[in-house]
């Protein structure tokens, strides 16, 4: 029992910090500038073939970013709380977070720039050619997007945290894009059932623990397969 209870704190721990992150990201328009040029930093890094030193540069750097970014957001939330009114020391404060952040968002470019200038002119063009050259940098690139999709939708719809209940199930869409991953994969019938079996197996244990109901479960399986379709089709792999 003991065991158990400190799972749950942990995952309420995530969870809590999963919903602040979504909640800067939902609120601030920053954050939400911050946020979408490090998944697609991220995700060019991936597909124009970086080094493992560049990349873990750019991870660096791009976290800096969004931990400045939250960091000033906690501190002008506090200040407003506790100086509703104009103030000298208020204004310090907000300035000095301010530049927190422009310090860390002027390192990213730095750093983007040093490691992108050579490569990107040449690559980017070819964005959609490199990646069907590999169906595992697609199969990624979908998981990826169908993580961040089901994350935003749940924030959309308020019900249940990021890792756990709610509006649409996680681990269905993930099922589902795997199980639709599989299907264009292979033509043998055993393996369309047995990835089939394992997608139901998926929904059963989601609905019979509690977590989510059957309609969560089907509409996130749905999701989860119609994204990876969507964009299996458009590569046509």
């Amino acid at each position: 029992m003991k065991r158990r209870e400190t799972k749950q704190d942990i995952t309420q721990s995530f969870n809590v910090a999963i919903e602040g992150i979504i909640e800067t990201i939902r609120t601030e328009r920053n954050m939400k500038f911050h946020a979408f040029c490090t998944i697609l930093v991220l995700m060019i890094s991936v597909f124009i073939g970086v080094s493992r030193m560049e990349l873990i540069v750019l991870s660096i750097s791009m976290s800096l970013v969004l931990s400045a970014e939250l960091l000033n957001t906690a501190i002008e939330s506090f200040v407003d709380l506790v100086s509703p009114d104009y103030n000298l020391l208020a204004k310090r404060a907000k300035d000095v977070g301010a530049g927190a952040v422009f310090i860390a968002a002027t390192n990213a470019l730095i750093v983007g720039y040093l490691v992108f200038h050579k490569r990107i002119a040449g690559q980017f063009e070819n964005f959609f050619d490199l990646l069907k050259e590999s169906y595992a940098n697609v199969l990624i690139f979908i998981i990826v997007f169908i993580v961040v999709l089901v994350i935003g939708i749940k924030s959309f719809f308020k019900k249940g945290t990021p890792l756990r209940g709610g509006i649409p199930s996680g681990h269905s869409a993930l099922g589902g894009a795997l199980f639709m991953g599989i299907f264009f994969l292979t033509n043998d019938v055993r393996v369309f059932y047995l990835s089939l079996f394992l997608l139901i197996l998926v929904l059963q244990s989601r609905v019979e623990g509690k977590i989510h109901t059957v309609l969560e479960t089907l509409i996130g399986a749905a999701l989860g397969m119609g994204v990876t379709y969507l964009f299996l089709s458009l590569l046509k792999i």
